[in-house]
């Protein structure tokens, strides 16, 4: 449909075509995430963001995660706007994998616009408060609350 388009000359049909794939190809491969990195700062914005040299934080110091998911879907408010929703659930792991501190609805992201924004991204700020000097897995489930599915991953810490 994109190629008759554009090969017909007609712009609205193109637009309308390359949404229509656009959103498939948004959809497929659901809810998963395109970038994660340990950062120094909260982001400004998408892609905007100092990646911290290291993993290893001093007791109390905060570790800032930044991640851009990707594949989740919109709801749409009374205004007419899109919203995107997540519910984040974190886990505090140790080396092998047991869990330590679990934490149902650590944060609440919510964001609205008049489009579908696909460019999105989480700033996550985790405190280890006292936590006694070791090497810790953190482990984010985020959950779509209006595309209805789930995606985790995991990054590794060490307080020192």
């Amino acid at each position: 449909a994109v190629e008759a388009a554009v090969a017909a000359g007609d712009f609205d049909a193109w637009q309308k075509a390359n949404g229509d794939l656009l959103a498939k190809a948004w959809a497929q491969p659901g809810l998963h995430f395109n970038h994660l990195v340990l950062v120094t700062a909260p982001a400004a914005g998408y892609g905007v963001y100092d990646v911290r040299p290291d993993s290893i934080y001093a007791q109390g110091e905060p570790i800032l995660v930044y991640a851009e998911p990707e594949g989740y879907g919109f709801g749409t408010l009374a205004t007419g706007q899109m919203e995107i929703a997540f519910g984040i659930d974190l886990k505090v792991l140790d080396p092998g994998g047991a869990v330590l501190v679990e934490m149902p609805d650590f944060l609440s992201i919510k964001f609205q616009s008049w489009q579908p924004a696909h460019e999105f991204v989480a700033n996550l700020s985790v405190s280890m408060g006292s936590a006694p000097p070791g090497d810790y897995q953190l482990e984010f489930t985020f959950r779509d609350l209006h595309g209805g599915q789930n995606s985790s991953f995991t990054t590794n810490v060490s307080v020192k």
